[in-house]
């Protein structure tokens, strides 16, 4: 896994009957096309007994994994726990579930309870380890979606320096220029010559003097405060949105994506968490969805099989 988090790697997890077992993170290389996974609108129409009949043709196909869709009712719709007292985290869970039932139409997930459940969602304390720094993964043997406590925890300040890093080299690329006019201008007025020997010392002093009179400059310090308070922390809330809904396509029984801009390629994030705009702007990530038109697809095969398979 990446050291800055951004992109992150989850695993599905292989079947275990009772424990959790340690998360295998598959690596053969995938060369297919994006096209190959994503199901046509005709195969989308087919019978109950034609999903049936070909049922082990289109998972090959399409890639999927029926022996994850442990968490599954018999009406293809899953009931989520969550098992944690961090409110970004519900947060992120919601929105999570949000991504899928827009895009597919219907209450695909729902919130349950602790005596009504068909998977938990929960936080991990497992360190991560050579072979396995996955950031959540799903379990179908024990019907848990987890995400590692180590990394979420250190996720809010590697936002918030990303964003912080961006806010300045926005307001310098936009005022640099500016600035050093205006110290010349200002020590040309005082008579102070560039070939003076503290020529240096003095234009840094000024050009500061003159950046922090900007209003600009007032707009950063109030920004990056709110980087510190709340707005990074929300970036995190958005990030792990992103994350959790991949498990949840797992949940679904779907493998990985090869597709690079789908939600269930095996890296899942979005850089816009780093960015200031995104996370505050009402037509930022508040307006974002990353289940792509394959990913909705592949769901929709995946789930018509599955309830076929119960009748």
């Amino acid at each position: 896994m990446n050291g800055h988090h951004i992109k992150r790697r989850t695993v599905l997890t292989a079947i275990a009957a009772t424990l959790l077992v340690t998360p295998l993170v598959t690596t053969n290389t995938v060369t297919a096309q994006a096209a190959s996974v994503k199901p046509s609108a005709s195969v989308l129409k087919k019978s109950n007994s034609y999903y049936r009949k070909h049922a082990k043709a289109l998972g090959k196909q399409y890639k999927f994994a029926y022996s994850a869709q442990t968490a599954l009712k018999k009406n293809g719709k899953a009931v989520v726990w969550v098992n944690t007292k961090d409110t970004k985290l519900k947060q992120s869970v919601k929105l999570a579930m949000d991504y899928w039932n827009h895009k597919l139409g219907k209450k695909e997930f729902t919130q349950g309870t602790k005596k009504n459940h068909t998977l938990t969602f929960s936080v991990s304390n497992a360190k991560p380890s050579k072979n396995d720094t996955s950031d959540a993964w799903w379990t179908p043997g024990t019907k848990k979606v987890q995400v590692r406590k180590y990394y979420y925890d250190q996720t809010t300040q590697d936002i918030g320096e990303a964003m912080t890093t961006h806010l300045n080299n926005a307001f310098y690329k936009k005022y640099a220029a500016t600035v050093e006019a205006k110290a010349k201008a200002l020590l040309a007025s005082q008579g102070v010559a560039t070939t003076d020997k503290d020529y240096t010392q003095k234009f840094n002093e000024t050009a500061s003097n003159v950046e922090t009179s900007l209003p600009a400059y007032q707009t950063l310090e109030t920004q990056v405060a709110a980087v510190r308070n709340s707005v990074a922390e929300q970036g995190r809330m958005y990030e792990y949105a992103s994350t959790i809904a991949h498990e949840f396509g797992h949940v679904m029984g779907l493998n990985h994506s090869p597709n690079k801009t789908d939600l269930m390629y095996f890296e899942s994030g979005t850089s816009r968490v780093n960015s200031y705009s995104q996370v505050t702007s009402k037509t930022g990530l508040k307006t974002y969805n990353p289940v792509t038109a394959t990913d909705k697809a592949r769901a929709q095969l995946a789930l018509k099989i599955y309830v076929a398979k119960q009748k």
